[in-house]
Formats: structure tokens, C-alpha cells, sequence
């Protein structure tokens, strides 16, 4: 997530209201079949004129081809990701699988508590009142900090780490009537996040399957793991979608290996986000 203009959070007993822009609707583009172009007629006499009629003819059908490939490859920038089995600790994986392939998550585990972090996480101050989105969760302190929240509803940073929600990005796909919808909708909403907000190249496993606390809802937890300059990186991120008066509402949250102190900040989260 960019735009990290923003001030300090301070200790206070204070709700934060969440700023009221609107977020971006992701609609997929609009497939229209493309007809190739009319080609026309051959020249009448004479072999030249026959050669040239062909050489157009071939050029036209090639250009309709590149455009038909290139209007329907536009739609989402290639990503690629290891899928591991899912994790049964905080511990970070010790092998990644071999083969790579075009980012498709599996599906997650039907139950699986998320692991309770080490640390004594950070002060909570007050409670974030996300209006738009319907929820409320836990606040903190520093060296979390408010910050531009563009495309979410609310936004706080620390570094990398990041929280921010807003109502679930898109059309709205109605409320899930069973636990397995919810997790299938939570797990949408958690490739959202990896394609848009996680390296690029990547192993993943899922840590965490379960019922919200307060409210009704689903929350997911996963872990990714790159290289960068010749070390092994890791993020732990937790997605939870929450039953709303409109559209559900997504909480999400990711913290780096760099900020490990800040991962018990992720349970506090979980346990504090609630319906409005």
C-alpha cells in the first residue's frame, strides 16, 4: 500500500473516524469480441497487383490478431507464486516447493486457529470507528501511524507493516449465508491483497481459518516469503470480512519479518474488530 503521508497516532482513550472516500470500484473490463478487419478486395489485372492484395490481406489479419491477444491480457499483471501446504505454527516454512505457476490460491483450510504471536504487541490507543465500512477495531499507538488511506477507508503504518480497511473492494458480491461462502469470499478477498500488496515472486501458505469473534464473518490468515538481496523475507497477513448493513466489510493487515515485535498486533486486531 503507497501514500504514506500521515500523522502519529497518540495514546488516548479517542475513536478515529474514518475519511469518507469513496473507494475505487474494480469491475473487470468489458470483453467485446473484435472482428478482424474487412479486407479488401484484390486488385483487378495483373499478378503485381495480386502480390500486393496478399501481402495487405496477411498484414491486416496479423494486426487483428495482436489486438485481439492484447485487449484480453490487459486485465491483471502476471504473478507468480509458490503454493505451500498450509502452515501449522508461526514458524517460517523450510523449503518451498519447485514449481512456480500463475497465482491461483488454493483453497484454504476449513478451520485453522490463528497462531498467538510472541511479544507484548503494541498499546492500543482507542478504537478506529470505520464508518463506511461498518467495523470498529483496535487503535495503536506508536509506531503505528495514520496515514493517507487511499484506497481504503482508514489506514494506519508502521514501516512496511501495514493495517487498513474498507467495504469489500468491487461490485458487491451480497451476504454469504454459510461458513464455506464466507471463506470462499474471504479467500477472494485475500488474492486481492497478494496480487496488489505482496512481492511479486513468492511462496505462500495459509496460517489461519476461522469465525470472526464478534459479528458474523470469516478471517484468513496467510504467509508469503520472497528473496531480496540474497536474504528470505516473510510477511504475516490476516484478512477478515465482516456481515455489514451493505457491502461486507474487509479488514487487512500485514507485518514483515522486519517488524516482528508489531505481529502480536495482529491478534489484538482479531479480537477487537466488531460490526458497528
Amino acid at each position: 500500500m503507497a501514500d504514506e503521508l500521515g500523522t502519529p497516532a497518540r495514546p488516548s482513550a479517542r475513536s478515529y473516524d474514518a475519511p469518507t472516500t469513496p473507494i475505487p470500484v474494480y469491475r473487470p473490463p468489458i470483453e467485446v469480441d473484435q472482428a478482424p478487419a474487412p479486407v479488401p478486395p484484390p486488385p483487378s489485372g495483373g499478378n503485381r497487383g495480386r502480390v500486393l492484395w496478399s501481402v495487405f490481406a496477411a498484414l491486416v489479419t496479423v494486426a487483428a490478431v495482436v489486438f485481439a491477444f492484447s485487449a484480453f491480457s490487459a486485465d491483471e499483471p502476471v504473478r507468480e507464486v509458490t503454493v505451500l501446504p498450509a502452515a501449522d505454527s508461526a514458524s517460517t516454512p523450510t523449503a518451498p516447493a519447485p514449481g512456480r505457476s500463475p497465482l491461483s490460491l488454493p483453497a484454504p483450510p476449513a478451520g485453522k486457529v490463528l497462531a498467538t504471536y510472541a511479544g507484548t504487541g503494541t498499546p492500543t490507543a482507542g478504537l478506529v470507528d470505520d464508518r463506511r465500512s461498518g467495523i470498529v477495531y483496535a487503535a495503536f499507538a506508536a509506531p503505528w501511524e495514520q496515514v493517507k488511506p487511499d484506497p481504503f477507508q482508514f489506514r494506519q503504518r508502521a514501516g512496511q507493516a501495514i493495517i487498513a480497511s474498507a467495504p469489500i473492494p468491487g461490485a458487491n458480491p451480497g451476504t454469504p449465508k454459510t461458513a464455506a461462502q464466507w471463506r470462499a469470499l474471504t479467500a477472494k478477498a485475500a488474492r486481492w491483497t497478494v496480487t496488489r500488496y505482496q512481492p511479486g515472486e513468492a511462496t505462500f501458505q495459509w496460517t489461519a481459518s476461522q469465525r470472526t469473534r464478534h459479528g458474523v464473518g470469516w478471517v484468513l490468515g496467510y504467509r508469503v516469503a520472497w528473496e531480496s538481496g540474497g536474504k528470505r523475507r516473510t510477511a504475516e497477513a490476516v484478512v477478515a470480512l465482516v456481515k455489514t448493513g451493505g457491502k461486507p466489510a474487509m479488514l487487512f493487515a500485514s507485518v514483515p519479518d522486519s517488524r516482528k515485535e508489531l505481529r502480536r498486533d495482529l491478534n489484538v486486531l482479531l479480537a477487537t474488530v466488531r460490526p458497528r
